[in-house]
């Protein structure tokens, strides 16, 4: 955790300067390394000290692998991962010299303050609807499963949700410093609203990606079990986009230095979320902790987008948006009405949903397309 704080400088220059291929590069190798170290210690060096395989390897497993420190090893791996950020960011950091001026602090501890409290509320924000769903489930709720199983169930599925996490993630590593590069252009309102349509459209696509070809990615979830409330998944995968929407939106008052509405409308988030679960959980169990997620991010954006015509107009193609999002729910319905019992020819339609949406998206878009290609 502290490496993570030294080298956001480092990382927040290589974005200011445009170095993308080197900024990715390094998160890449973090991520390969964390990952081929779990597989290493807690697959490869079990197995073998186990001698299931490779038995004349053991020696020099034994020498490297202690079976008491188990999961253990995600923990070192990952701080070994993190610790060579800075050997990899080293060039960055080779003409960093500490310097502490206190009027250019001020304004700028002004200006983050809001927003650190935002991400802390954002996080917090996140994490309620899984810790009030064991809480606030009646007993019994679920037949044959208790309340600690069913925040199993309801975390794992979490976990396909988070792939439109993800990608939410990586387009606000490339599209921070853009936004604050056209903050001057005359254009930029134009500018920020095609870049709220195309965020839409590809998140969108996901969306129906997955929400119908769930009969492929419920492998990913591993025990059977987990795979019983996959029917949450759709409407997280919503409430990601939602959230995603909401990131777009709140460029407005990061260029024009008002942060503290971020705070406000986080908290405002997260009073929703608590009142939604507490509402919808006895009700609809861990479909209602879903819906609450999404009503969260979804009024959240609708308040940021209400404030901040005022300060700082956009024109967000409201229509389009919507539109393309009643398609691809439309579409995953679809998916779901229709079940084909060859998984063969499932896997054609659901693609062919897929195909569906992507033509509409050439249809409607051509015309632009066109205007940027001249």
């Amino acid at each position: 955790m502290g490496v993570d704080a030294i080298v956001a400088i480092p990382f927040a220059r290589l974005r200011l300067e445009n170095k993308a291929a080197r900024f990715a590069i390094i998160r890449l190798t973090n991520i390969f390394l964390v990952i081929g170290g779990n597989l290493f210690f807690l697959l490869f060096c079990r197995h073998v000290y186990n001698g299931e395989y490779l038995t004349e390897l053991r020696p020099i497993i034994a020498a490297i692998y202690d079976p008491e420190l188990g999961v253990g090893y995600i923990f070192l791996v990952n701080m070994v991962a993190n610790l060579l950020f800075i050997p990899m960011l080293w060039k960055e950091f080779s003409d960093f010299r500490f310097k502490l001026s206190l009027p250019e602090m001020w304004p700028m501890l002004v200006y983050a303050f809001p927003i650190l409290i935002m991400g802390l509320a954002g996080a917090t924000n996140e994490m309620l609807s899984r810790l009030m769903l064991e809480d606030w489930l009646p007993e019994g709720f679920y037949e044959g499963i208790s309340n600690e199983e069913a925040l199993g169930i309801f975390g794992a599925n979490y976990k396909l949700a988070i792939m439109m996490s993800l990608m939410i993630q990586a387009f606000r590593y490339s599209a921070e410093p853009f936004f604050f590069s056209q903050a001057q252009d005359k254009n930029s309102p134009a500018t920020f609203a095609a870049v709220m349509r195309w965020f839409v459209i590809i998140c969108a696509l996901a969306y129906l990606g997955i929400s119908a070809n769930l009969d492929i990615f419920q492998y990913f979830l591993g025990q059977e079990a987990y795979r019983t409330g996959m029917e949450v998944v759709p409407v997280l995968l919503l409430a990601y986009l939602f959230n995603g929407v909401y990131y777009n939106l709140t460029v407005w008052f990061k260029l024009t230095d008002k942060t503290q509405y971020g705070t406000y409308i986080t908290i405002f988030g997260a009073i929703v979320t608590v009142v939604a679960n507490y509402l919808l959980i006895p009700v609809w169990g861990s479909m209602g902790s879903a819906v609450a997620a999404f009503l969260c991010y979804f009024t959240m954006s609708v308040v940021c987008y209400a404030i901040g015509q005022k300060y700082f107009p956009v024109p967000y193609p409201l229509k389009a948006i919507f539109g393309y999002l009643m398609l691809a729910t439309g579409l995953i319905w679809l998916a779901y009405a229709w079940e084909l019992e060859n998984f063969w020819l499932r896997q054609v339609y659901h693609l062919g949903l897929c195909g569906v949406f992507l033509i509409v998206v050439w249809v409607v878009e051509k015309p632009a397309l066109r205007r940027i290609n001249r």
